[in-house]
């Protein structure tokens, strides 16, 4: 005869419970070691992935294509002023004289360690500064003395000069390979592109125009007249 009483209740209840606690045990370490797996997974993937490989001085002048170029200087400059005018107050000025004064020559160039195809260089400096359609002044072109001709300056009154200036480019670049035979080319590359004429007053901003500021300060001074 099998006999039931309290203490026969409560050691079933005490196995249920080690048995929920041993089930949920085995939960928990299964779920562990999957997430451990998983990050191990993770790890071991970003372990294999290709770490960056140095390129040597010899691969990275002979690629990408003949020329390459360094850091390009853009500065605009004062070419040309006009002498100055000066109008008073209700002067009859239909046909004033303006002279061109010469400051700078600005005349494109190369200095290089060795001969060069200065057509190609240009050709190479021009696509690489991507301009948008503009030309730079090739070997040995100088910016043209201009003739600033005449103006009707009637109803205007005050100090006027006229002013011409351009953009100019200073680049050093590097053709051919280290290490071979044949050592690499290195050189300078002085050109100008973007010539920009007009008239400044004495006294009102000349604006951001290559070389106006300059025209500015040269003719007309530091004090204003108005």
């Amino acid at each position: 005869m099998t006999r039931s009483g309290p203490d026969t209740g409560k050691s079933a209840g005490r196995r249920g419970v080690g048995v929920r606690q041993a089930a949920l045990l085995a939960v928990t370490v299964l779920v562990a070691t999957a997430c451990t797996a998983s990050s191990q997974d993770r790890e071991a993937k970003a372990a294999a992935s290709p770490k960056p490989t140095a390129i040597s001085v010899s691969q990275w002048i002979c690629g990408n294509g003949r020329f390459h170029w360094g850091k390009i200087r853009t500065t605009g400059k004062l070419v040309a002023v006009s002498q100055l005018v000066r109008v008073e107050k209700g002067e009859q000025a239909a046909s004033v004289k303006f002279q061109a004064v010469p400051v700078r020559e600005v005349t494109a160039g190369i200095d290089s360690s060795a001969k060069v195809s200065e057509e190609l260089v240009f050709a190479s400096l021009e696509q690489h500064m991507n301009l948008g359609g503009k030309r730079l002044a090739q070997n040995g072109e100088s910016v043209p003395m201009p003739d600033f001709g005449t103006d009707d300056m009637t109803g205007m009154n005050g100090d006027y000069l006229s002013v011409i200036g351009v953009q100019v480019v200073e680049a050093s670049f590097v053709q051919g390979c280290a290490g071979n035979a044949k050592a690499p080319v290195y050189g300078t590359v002085t050109t100008w592109y973007g010539k920009t004429e007009g008239m400044i007053k004495c006294g009102r901003n000349p604006g951001t125009y290559p070389g106006f500021r300059e025209a500015h300060d040269l003719v007309c001074g530091e004090e204003p007249r108005t």
